[in-house]
């Protein structure tokens, strides 16, 4: 974190990163300041943006939401020399923010306004300027609008968790990561770019065990009671090999069944964390039992959306996300 910095024998106080300002394009829309960063009257201070935009705020409202701003407020502050340095001639802060970026991070926090991100990418970006000036106090309001994008974005929202150190939000998306085939390679998000390689390889080991361990719970039911007279006297055909199910019992099960197994757990050990009844293994299976006596009195549709679901999930829960 970039600490502040008193320009010597000058009015204006800067807070920089060392990476530059990123160039603008030419046709971009000129940025119109809002209530209440409008507001001169009563404002103690400026935030100058990046492309040169005032922001009149209040000190106090900053020092309580950032202790960086508190401890460069405390800070003596050097009288300007002349009109040139803001409104009224209020002290200026510089910052590497944009305006549209320093707008959105201070509406998480100031009073009278409300968040305005409608993308992940603009609360991403909201999050790095929150998180710069240690706004601490709004991190449960960000990881909480984070949630909103675990279904459709949990590798982007796992790089954003990470890279500021949240490690129950970085978990949760991981686990939501497991409804996808992370392994089959797309278009990798640009969130990947501000995280180690080393924690985005923990993710891909964390996605890989889970498969594993959810083909397990398929390719060994051990944790099952098989009815096995229903499977020994079933007209359906058998299939060539022995399963295993609780106390030790090899069965040969229905090939229909068998199938089931070996094709759900497929399907999971590529995505680990999809539900079991919307994979297509599910619903060519529920075609058999109607078909024979024997198997219509296997309780297929218990096992599959019940027994099988929750013997997944405490397996998954076992696993751990390693950082």
């Amino acid at each position: 974190m970039d600490g502040p910095t008193l320009a010597p024998c000058a009015h204006r106080t800067t807070m920089s990163d060392s990476i530059p300002p990123p160039d603008f394009p030419p046709d971009a829309p000129a940025f119109e300041l809002t209530h209440p960063f409008d507001k001169v009257a009563g404002a103690d201070a400026i935030l100058r943006s990046s492309d040169g935009v005032d922001f009149c705020v209040h000190r106090a409202i900053l020092s309580l939401a950032s202790p960086v701003f508190e401890t460069m407020f405390r800070l003596p502050q050097p009288q300007p020399q002349d009109s040139n340095s803001g409104p009224i001639d209020l002290p200026v802060v510089d910052v590497s923010e944009r305006s549209v970026a320093l707008e959105r991070a201070l509406r998480f926090f100031y009073p009278g306004t409300h968040p305005d991100s409608k993308t992940l990418e603009e609360l991403g970006e909201a999050i790095d300027v929150l998180m710069k000036y240690d706004v601490q106090c709004q991190v449960p309001a960000l990881k909480h609008r984070l949630e909103h994008y675990h279904a459709s974005s949990p590798l982007r929202v796992y790089a954003i968790a990470i890279r500021h150190g949240w490690k129950d939000a970085a978990v949760a998306a991981a686990r939501e990561s497991l409804k996808q085939p992370l392994r089959s390679f797309g278009d990798l998000p640009k969130e990947l770019d501000a995280i180690t390689g080393s924690a985005y390889h923990h993710l891909l080991q964390y996605h890989l065990t889970c498969g594993e361990v959810a083909r397990s719970i398929t390719a060994s039911p051990t944790w099952f009671a098989c009815p096995v007279n229903i499977f020994n006297y079933c007209g359906c055909p058998k299939a060539p090999v022995h399963v295993t199910f609780a106390n030790n019992q090899a069965v040969i099960v229905s090939a229909w069944f068998h199938k089931y197994l070996t094709d759900t757990g497929d399907i999971l050990n590529r995505c680990p964390g999809l539900s079991v009844t919307q994979a297509a293994s599910f619903h060519a299976a529920m075609i058999h039992p109607s078909k024979c006596g024997h198997c219509q009195l296997f309780d297929f549709l218990g096992f599959a959306t019940v027994l099988l679901p929750a013997q997944i999930q405490v397996e998954l829960d076992k696993v751990e996300l390693k950082f």
